[in-house]
């Protein structure tokens, strides 16, 4: 793998070991002068070489750790991302800051994928509400499965349909969306595990901010006027026009930049009330 151009191949390789001989970290280690069975080296060798076509790790092994969770994930669903917990972050943050919300809050997630947003923030939120939209009844089905693994299948509704339409007439507290951003340009030009995700879930149009246009339409209609936060993942090239698109949708909300870990703007909010 490392001549395939892979940074992190040992670790990646240490997790292959690890998804196919099902065990964890501190076993693989306390094992390190055990002998792999032959049908065992023989399925290491075939991953290896799936990774080194550059293959997407997540895809090989079907999981992927979100949030302190292991979620299913296929070629059918955008793999998780870390930046990503960052709007996790910021709604509880919301919540924990408003309690009045707290016994009867709805959340809508749109562009849900395997569910990440939804899954983790029923999880989170014992008294939460959710309804998840995507336009892929194959997404949708990796997620309903990651909602039945963690238990929050109860909680979670979800939809099958574009953007926000199957949630007309619905009001909610917190709107997430981690939509597709990537701009035309950039996706020419991205790494080959990202141009193996669907590209579905991944282009924006030229300027990675045409789904952003159709849903920020909607957010009148889908936000709480007493009292709500819609939360948008970005791309940073992406964050001044997302903005400008915010604040004319919601000429009364408060609308604000946030930066991920790595000092780079990764979320815009938009706050009524």
């Amino acid at each position: 793998m490392k001549c395939a151009g892979i940074a992190e191949y040992q670790l990646e390789g240490e997790l292959l070991l690890q998804h196919v001989m099902k065990i964890s970290p501190a076993r693989m280690f306390a094992g390190m002068n055990d002998t792999l069975e032959p049908g065992t080296e023989a399925e290491l060798q075939r991953l290896t070489e799936r990774r080194a076509d550059r293959e997407p790790l997540a895809y090989i092994t079907g999981r992927r750790a979100f949030y302190g969770r292991e979620l299913n994930v296929t070629p059918e669903v955008l793999i998780p991302r870390g930046e990503t917990e960052l709007l996790v972050d910021l709604a509880l943050k919301w919540v924990a800051d408003h309690p009045a919300v707290q016994a009867d809050l709805q959340l809508a997630d749109i562009g849900t994928g395997c569910g990440t947003l939804a899954i983790t923030l029923a999880a989170e939120l014992s008294r939460a509400s959710v309804d998840a939209v995507d336009i892929s009844p194959a997404a949708l089905e990796v997620a309903l499965g990651n909602a039945q693994d963690h238990g929050v299948s109860d909680r979670v509704n979800f939809f099958e349909g574009d953007l926000a339409s199957p949630l007309k007439g619905r009001r909610y507290r917190l709107v997430l969306a981690n939509l597709p951003y990537v701009r035309a340009d950039s996706l020419a030009t991205a790494q080959p595990e990202v141009r193996r995700e669907p590209v579905l879930a991944l282009l924006g149009g030229a300027d990675g901010l045409d789904l952003v246009r159709r849903l920020a339409t909607t957010l009148p209609e889908l936000l709480d006027p007493t009292g709500s936060l819609a939360l948008f993942e970005i791309d940073p090239l992406t964050a001044a026009g997302t903005v400008e698109i915010l604040e004319a949708a919601l000429p009364a909300a408060r609308v604000t930049i946030v930066n991920d870990l790595a000092g780079l703007e990764r979320c815009v909010t938009a706050e009524i009330g």
